[in-house]
Order: C-alpha cells, then structure tokens, then sequence
C-alpha cells in the first residue's frame, strides 16, 4: 500500500450510509485500515470531500497497492508498524479535497494514489480519475475519462464511480459500468475508451481485472449479463461469455 502506510485511506462520499440498520442522512467519512489479513471501519463525521493519508512512524516507502485488494487481490500487506488508530489530528500526513462521489477503492503505485469519482455538472454527469502525490497529497491528475448525459442513480446507495481502478505500469484502468471502461496513461492522457452495453440493476460495482494482455470486466445486466475480456492495449474484445439465464438471477 502506501509504505509504512499499508491503505490507510478516508473517503468523505456525499450519501446516506448504514449504522447498526438505521439509515444515516448525515455525509460521513468512511475510513479503512489494512494490516495484514484485518480489515476494520469507522464513520467519522464531516461536512467535506476528503481523501486522507494517515501517517506511520517511518517514511513513505514501501509496497504499492495497485488494485482492489492489494497486489494479490487476498486483501493482504507485508507492511509492518502500521497505526491502527487516527483521529482528525492523530496520524494524519495529509488531506486533499476530492470533488463528487464514487465508492471507487484508492489505489497506490509509483508515489501516487488513484481514485474515480463523479462528478455532477449542469446536464450531465463527469466521471473521472484523479491522482495525489503520496507524500504530500497534491493533486497530480484530473481528468474527465466520460461525460453522462441525464444520469441516475439505479440505487441511493450507490455511486456512478463504484468499481476500483488498476495501475499497471504507466497505464491506469478505470470502469464505470455500463456507462465506459477505459485506459488512461498516468499522465492522464486517454489511450482506449469502449463502452459496455447492459441494463444493470443496481448500477456498477464490480472491480475489473488484469490476467495478461486482457482486462476482464463483470457486466450483470437485467437484459443481459456477461464476462467480457478486453484487449488490455487496444480495448478491442478478445472473448465474451454469457451467464446463465434468468440474467437478473445469474449473479
């Protein structure tokens, strides 16, 4: 993850949560801790977007954190020396700003996190990537991968900018549903955008995966449902398979 940080990451997302069952109306922050194989939660308050670093005892080196759930996707760190408790003061190195909302997983590789969001506009919705510099969260990247016109929300709870992006070298892949998947240089310059057609249900969500030269994407629709492997160079389709039918039932 973040060195000595080990995903150690808040993000402030302007939505309703859940607490004990009763449905909360208030923004609150949601903050995660990784060390190891333990994975904790706690709802901090505030009136901000927010994506924070929190700081460990020794400097900001170490493994990178490039994908839903680490580098193996086991959810797993070989960091040591960890904080496992922080408060708006305590162990905190930064807090940057993050426009929008997206329940999307920051992501660390090369000094930098990765993060997507949504962003609402007059008519349409921006759905982005954004990059902080590890060390000192100044923003590096902000770019507009897509433009929604007339976008919903299929559920409250959910996001337009759910899924977790990957970073694999000097290219960043990004999937927002049904609404586009793409690949980004980590320069922020757009190398390959598709789009994915289907009516999901509950909107996006599904995290997509690197296995070679294919990104493999997770398309559960209503009308349709499939698993689809993209070319991770060009975007263009190496194979697609259906899942059984009912497809509101295949999941």
């Amino acid at each position: 993850m973040v060195a000595q940080v080990v995903g150690t990451w808040a993000k402030l997302r302007k939505v309703p949560a859940l607490e004990g069952g009763r449905l909360l109306e208030a923004n609150p922050v949601f903050s995660h801790i990784l060390a190891g194989d333990r994975i904790s939660s706690v709802r901090i308050p505030q009136k901000s977007l927010i994506l924070v670093a929190l700081l460990a005892a020794l400097p900001v080196t170490g493994e990178d954190w490039p994908q839903f759930r680490g580098p193996g996707g086991e959810g797993h760190s070989t960091e040591k020396n960890v904080p496992y408790q922080w408060s708006e003061t305590q162990n905190i190195l930064w807090k940057s700003p993050v426009p929008g909302r997206g329940w999307s997983s920051p992501v660390v590789a090369g000094g930098r996190v990765w993060i997507t969001t949504a962003v609402v506009q007059r008519g349409s919705t921006s759905l982005r990537l954004l990059a902080f510099d590890v060390a000192t969260g100044r923003e590096s990247v902000n770019v507009e991968v897509f433009s929604v016109r007339n976008a919903s929300l299929k559920n409250e709870k959910n996001s337009l900018a759910s899924p977790t992006p990957i970073v694999e070298n000097d290219r960043v892949y990004v999937h927002f549903g049904a609404d586009g998947t793409a690949a980004v240089a980590t320069d922020g310059t757009l190398v390959w955008k598709v789009t994915l057609r289907y009516d999901s249900m509950h909107g996006n969500g599904g995290s997509p995966m690197l296995y070679r030269d294919m990104l493999i994407v997770s398309c559960d629709g209503a009308d349709e449902a499939y698993v689809v492997a993209l070319d991770k160079n060009t975007g263009k389709t190496r194979w697609k398979t259906s899942r059984r039918e009912p497809f509101d039932q295949s999941y």
